[in-house]
């Protein structure tokens, strides 16, 4: 029976050979035909495609093209269809197949034809474009052509431009400004340009014609035959295929008949396999399964839980998906090195899930051997990140335990030290080993008797803690005030397990708690008494005062340009400079006074043994000498002075706030008188006071209401007396106060810094009318402006400017901002920086009220100015007063020596025009050529 059954099989198997071979051998020619149909197929594709590609070469005139992608695709439609004419197309699907390609080739041959046309005058177009942009450049560089004619050959390039990309058709308009050039000028450059214009759009209509002849070559509709032909005679050879499956089924009837057997076979072995693919599945370990190359044939669920990766993201991937970069390189490595060897590998592994998040896993690894070859990697792993986060809790709380500022002490049940943590040993000055095995109360004074322990351990046993205070005493005996908090540690059933005895020292916090007591009564800068103590003390004095019928007096004083300094120079020598002036005056003061700041640079002083005001004068005028002198604070030497308001009491109030409200009142009128002085308060000030309150009040909604209004005073030419200019001037008409001179209300702007919203006020207006005016009289050159110091150092300025100037559309040549000299000498870095950003942007800078101020000559070359105005005070009285006579020729001197232009103020009579014109005064302003006047009337006449 076994050899009947041997020799059957043996049978079985010649059969199915012989049958296998002969399909085999027919297969492999239905593969060939199928082969080459695809290929013929596929070139026939090819075709349609690179020919969809010519079409789009002819569309795509306005870019710039690649000559060489085109070339690639006439090489490419080459290729395959010398490839198909080379082919057995002839062969596989008859003769009719080389007449379609005939036809193919005729149609391709006269589409290449046009496309060298369209490359050939593209590239001639796109040399003519790159001509005109240089002979633009040329042109715009021409300084002998009219700046109209380069703005209009600008234009037409621009145009071209975007002719050229197909933004707008701009045949028209460019024709147009071609004839306008044309009329403007006979330059040769002007005739290059022209002619190269109109070459560049005659080649723009040569290539449309080129691509309406493309599009009557129908080259597609010859290949879209030819494939519709093939697919025909393909579909012929489909019946034969069909007899081949039918075939190929009654064979595989046969060979799953024989596989049968074979399956039974395996039977057994698989269901051993599937009670091991239980175990697995089901482990508590990840097990990962690879093959000889470490790709994944095969993960379990903790795998996919651990790792949070789905079976079939990692299938075909290797393990390294979960490398996180945590792992050392060297472990790596020595796994590498095992697994090469034959060797298991066991170890830990830094994973990172999909989620990003890191875990740990204890690994071991095995290679699977079957013939003495490596044919799998088996991989068993557990993940150990709970383990490793509280082994790095432990080591934390370690952590914790060792630098923690409290002392901590670990005490057992018995009451015994079992542990000291290193702040403990540094309060107490007991090393660890002097700690250990000893009781807490070798810490403890005397002033806590035993009846404080008892009460300490019935709280601890009844409540599981305590907190309070208590006296420790260190190992030198010093006395340590400390916060006692003791907590019991129990287990599962409550029994106490240990002590933890946690001592704060609260000596820091005593001294800390004694500071802030100082800082809540004195300036933390200068030590003096600040305003809260000085209302103490100050109600005090008055009280005792009021009883005793005693004088005292109050000094408010401010420290003169302050701002200045502290602006340009740094807080930092600010402050040093607040330091050194209050020591000064604490100098010349006697112990009983008190001198308290209030803030910023004010102070105030109590003399509480002042008799009169001549007593009080006395201290102040001490005060101001000794202020004057000169600091040197780091690398500066720095003057600054003082102003003084002086208030008695009672005469000028009998409580602290009246006091020190009219003491304030007198400093800013000794502000008023020059500063470096000191005033004495009477009502007459409170009243001027009270004036301009209501003045600061009315001002803050001027701008609201419309109150405010310019007036402009023309600025003419000495030498032409024609109109060059005007300068903007504020006037405030108010519905109660009714006119108010600006001499009066713009003071009171800058100390309130009302100056910036009526400064951006005055600039936008004057921008506004001067374009308005320039429409009317071209020759205007510029509007000069003031600019105050408060609105030229607010943050915003640069900003606010550029913002009106894009708005209105007016050049920043056409503004003059004008500074006055006492100000632009005081200026910082910062605003010299801003001054040159200014003329970077084409401004124009003016000195204003020139030889007024301080000026330094060397300062005065570095300012990026171009104008200075005389003062009016210099111009009263010329020629008949010699000084303001020679005073106002060195100004203009000194101006043309530096390139400067001069400007004269207050121009009133002809002699005095007559004198600056001969003195070389450039530009004149006053009542003489004319008054200020409103808009509409410089309009008027400008009309007229």
């Amino acid at each position: 029976m076994f050899l009947k059954a041997k020799s059957l099989f043996v049978s079985s198997i010649i059969i199915t050979s012989i049958l296998l071979a002969g399909l085999f051998l027919y297969l492999f020619k239905i593969e060939n035909s199928v082969k080459n149909y695809d290929s013929y197929k596929n070139s026939l594709m090819q075709l349609r495609l690179i020919n969809k590609d010519f079409s789009n070469f002819f569309n795509i005139n306005s870019k710039l093209i690649n000559f060489d992608d085109i070339v690639q695709k006439t090489d490419s439609f080459e290729f395959y269809l010398n490839k198909l004419i080379k082919s057995d197309i002839k062969k596989d699907f008859g003769n009719e197949f080389l007449e379609h390609l005939n036809d193919i080739e005729n149609k391709y041959l006269q589409k290449l034809e046009l496309i060298e046309d369209f490359k050939s005058r593209h590239s001639t177009r796109l040399n003519s474009i790159h001509y005109l942009f240089d002979l633009n450049y040329s042109i715009s560089e021409d300084k002998s052509l009219d700046k109209e004619l380069k703005v209009i050959v600008n234009k037409i390039t621009f145009l071209l431009v975007q002719d050229y990309v197909n933004i707008n058709e701009n045949e028209t308009t460019i024709y147009k400004n071609l004839q306008n050039i044309k009329l403007r000028s006979f330059d040769i450059k002007i005739d290059y340009f022209d002619k190269h214009t109109r070459k560049v759009l005659e080649l723009k209509k040569q290539l449309k014609e080129i691509l309406e002849q493309s599009l009557s070559v129908d080259l597609n509709a010859s290949i879209i035959k030819t494939s519709n032909s093939l697919e025909i005679n393909h579909d012929k050879e489909l019946f034969h295929q069909l007899i081949i499956a039918l075939m190929f089924f009654i064979l595989s009837v046969i060979l799953i008949t024989v596989m049968v057997k074979l399956y039974l076979n395996t039977l057994k072995i698989q269901n051993e396999l599937q009670a091991f693919k239980y175990a697995v599945q089901h482990s508590d370990n990840s097990v990962v399964l690879t093959d000889a190359n470490k790709n994944i044939l095969y993960v379990n669920e903790i795998f996919e839980s651990n790792s949070g990766y789905e079976k079939e993201e990692v299938l075909g991937n290797k393990p390294k998906v979960l490398q996180s970069g945590l792992t050392p390189e060297s472990r790596y490595k020595q796994l590498d090195e095992n697994l090469k060897n034959g060797k298991k590998w066991e170890g830990e592994f830094i994973n990172k899930r999909k989620d990003g998040s890191i875990f740990y896993e204890k690994a071991s690894i095995v290679p699977i051997f079957l013939n003495g070859e490596v044919v799998n990697y088996l991989a068993i792993k557990l993940d150990i990140t709970k383990y490793i986060k509280q082994q790095e809790e432990l080591k934390e709380s370690a952590i914790v335990f060792e630098n923690t500022q409290e002392g901590i002490l670990i005490i057992d049940r018995s009451g015994d030290i079992v542990s000291a943590n290193k702040a403990y040993e540094d309060i107490s000055g007991y090393r660890i080993g002097e700690l250990i095995g000893k009781k807490p109360n070798v810490l403890t004074t005397n002033r806590q008797d035993k009846m404080f322990y008892k009460k300490v351990l019935t709280h601890l046993n009844r409540h599981g803690y305590f907190k309070g205070k208590v006296n420790d005493i260190a190992k030198d005996g010093t006395l340590i005030p400390t916060w006692l908090n003791i907590t019991a540690v129990r287990n599962k059933d409550g029994k106490i397990l240990k002590y933890i005895s946690i001592h704060t020292n609260l000596q820091e916090i005593i001294d800390t708690q004694e500071k802030a007591d100082f800082l809540a009564y004195h300036d933390s800068l200068t030590s003096l008494p600040n305003r809260v103590m000085l209302e103490e003390h100050l109600n005090h004095v008055i009280d005792v005062s009021k009883r005793n019928n005693y004088t005292v007096a109050l000094l408010f004083l401010d420290l003169d340009r302050f701002k200045i300094i502290n602006d340009t120079l740094g807080h930092n020598v600010g402050d040093k400079l607040l330091i050194e002036v209050s020591s000064r005056i604490k100098s010349v003061l006697r112990q009983s006074d008190m001198l308290a700041r209030m803030g910023g640079d004010e102070f105030v002083i109590v003399l509480e043994s002042a008799k009169n005001k001549s007593s009080a004068g006395f201290v102040c005028e001490k005060i101001l000498e000794i202020v004057k002198q000169p600091v040197k604070i780091d690398n500066f030497k720095l003057n600054t002075s003082a102003s003084i308001g002086v208030a008695m009491f009672p005469s000028d109030g009998d409580d602290m706030q009246t006091l020190i409200k009219n003491a304030d009142t007198a400093m800013y009128y000794a502000k008023k008188q020059g500063k470096d002085t000191f005033e004495y308060y009477d009502e007459k000030l409170s009243e001027d006071v009270h004036d301009q309150l209501v003045i600061e009040q009315a001002l803050k909604q001027a701008v609201q209401k419309n109150e405010l209004y310019l007036n402009y005073q023309a600025q003419y030419d000495l030498n032409t007396k024609k109109t060059k200019s005007f300068e903007a001037l504020v006037r405030w008409n108010n519905d109660k106060l009714g006119f108010v001179s600006p001499a009066t209300f713009i003071p009171i702007a800058e100390d309130t810094g009302l100056i910036v919203p009526i400064g951006e006020f005055i600039f936008k207006k004057a921008c506004e009318d001067f374009m308005k005016l320039k429409q009317i009289d071209t020759t205007l050159e510029y509007i000069a402006i003031n600019i105050s110091s408060v609105q030229f150092r607010s943050a915003d300025f640069l900003n606010n400017v550029k913002t009106i100037i894009e708005e209105i559309g007016i050049k920043p040549s056409q503004i003059e901002l004008e500074l006055t000299e006492r100000y632009i000498m005081d200026f910082g870095e910062d605003s010299i920086k801003l001054l040159n950003e200014l003329k970077l942007l084409g401004f124009k800078m003016s000195i204003d009220d020139f030889g007024t101020g301080y000026s330094s000559m060397s300062y005065l070359s570095k300012l990026p100015v171009e104008t200075i105005k005389i003062d009016k005070a210099f111009i009263d009285y010329i020629p008949k007063n010699n000084n303001n006579l020679q005073i106002t020729k060195a100004i203009i001197a000194l101006s043309k020596s530096l390139g400067y232009r001069t400007v004269a103020e207050g121009i009133e009579y002809p002699e005095q025009e007559d004198v600056l014109s001969d003195l070389g005064c450039d530009i004149g302003q006053g009542y003489f050529y004319a008054r200020p006047q409103s808009f509409e009337d410089i309009k008027n006449s400008l009309i007229l």
